[in-house]
């Protein structure tokens, strides 16, 4: 073989190297297509990637419907410390009240109506003998207060003045996990701020909070004075009103990225009762139980039965009382519907107009009974 040949073949060699590295690294589909092993998958999405590089023009209305809420409470205070850190001294300049505060609070508000009425949270106002709002516009007025709500956290207030702007709730009050929302408010009396998120989760409950809960759950910022702010989606609707940032009592510390709003359909259910009738009616039953179910439960009825709640107390003299229930009594029917969630017995009781008759499917020692109670009004929450 001569030189030439040798050189020659070594040429073409080369070139096939140098074609297969530039094939791996310009075209790696076909090396896996080539050993049969699928890697990734090809991408069907419709979604268009055109989000906005600003947020701004969305906003811009919403925004005036979020205001700022201050609020002076009459319990006495040996030191004031909002006005004694010069921060705060200066953001409340001119906004409140007088010099002689005992105690002042933060929060946010909502625009729920022309006329001047308010939603915020019970917590923001409680107790509170002045209450000051301020819009986003640079206005400020006094306010009075119209109701509360203390079993969902609710209230609402009221201002006199001309040309406020309304928020706007979405026609299906329905969120979804994985939406964009945007929650504006007060955050440490800084003015008003937004920040971005997600829902992260619907319908925590048990919390501790409050008696009825059902909150959205939010990565998107929720600090001190977002308090009774808004929740707002994509559309600029919203959607919730913020009302808490997440806090674990077995850590003593606030999770970062919980934070927690309630739900525009329960909030506008408050609103309306507070307006119209200055409270909120609700069925009562008089009754104390935990949720039962078999595959937790050590003492497991011989039944079929595997959801239910099981009764922990009940009230003197109350409707359940008086219809014979008892502690330990398992109810696994209201009015024919079959009980399975803590949350959905108490909502279908208290949903249901003081007076209205309510049938109690229950057993008792495997022994299953039906009787109809006369429902009561709830009593208030202090």
């Amino acid at each position: 073989m001569t030189r030439s040949f040798i050189k020659y073949l070594l040429r073409f060699a080369l070139a096939g190297i140098v074609l297969a590295i530039t094939l791996i690294f310009a075209a790696p589909q076909w090396l896996s297509q080539k050993i049969g092993i699928p890697l990734w998958s090809e991408s069907v999405s419709s979604i268009k990637l055109n989000a906005p590089q600003s947020y701004a023009d969305l906003l811009e209305d919403t925004m005036g419907s979020v205001v700022r809420i201050y609020s002076q409470t009459s319990t006495p205070s040996a030191s004031i410390a909002l006005l004694q850190d010069p921060h705060y001294a200066r953001l409340l300049e001119g906004q409140l009240i007088d010099v002689g505060a005992n105690e002042i609070h933060l929060g946010s508000g909502v625009i729920a109506s022309s006329e001047g009425h308010i939603l915020t949270n019970n917590h923001v106002i409680e107790n509170a003998a002045r209450i000051q709002v301020g819009l986003a516009d640079g206005r400020s007025a006094p306010a009075t207060l119209v109701g509360t709500d203390p079993a969902t956290d609710l209230a609402v207030i009221k201002i006199e003045l001309d040309n406020l702007t309304p928020a706007k709730v979405p026609t299906n009050l329905d969120s979804s996990v994985g939406d964009l929302v945007f929650a504006i408010g007060n955050p440490h009396g800084l003015g008003q701020s937004v920040s971005m998120g997600i829902i992260s989760g619907k319908e925590r409950n048990r919390l501790g909070l409050n008696t009825f809960e059902s909150f959205i759950q939010t990565d998107a910022a929720i600090n001190a004075g977002n308090s009774g702010g808004a929740l707002i989606n994509t559309q600029g609707e919203l959607v919730g009103i913020n009302t808490a940032h997440f806090y674990s009592s077995s850590t003593s510390s606030r999770s970062q990225g919980i934070g927690l709003a309630i739900p525009i359909n329960i909030a506008s259910e408050v609103l309306h009762s507070l307006v119209s009738q200055g409270q909120v009616v609700r069925g009562w039953l008089g009754i104390d139980f935990n949720v039962f179910k078999r595959q937790y439960s050590q003492d497991a009825f011989a039944s079929g039965q595997d959801t239910g709640i099981i009764l922990s107390g009940v009230y003197a003299n109350s409707p359940a009382h008086i219809v014979g229930l008892k502690a330990g009594d398992l109810i696994t029917h209201f009015d024919g519907r079959l009980i399975e969630d803590w949350n959905e017995s108490l909502n279908y009781v208290t949903h249901l107009s003081p007076g209205s008759e309510l049938s109690i499917t229950y057993r008792r020692s495997d022994n299953k009974h039906t009787v109809t109670a006369t429902l009561g009004t709830r009593p208030t929450a202090k």
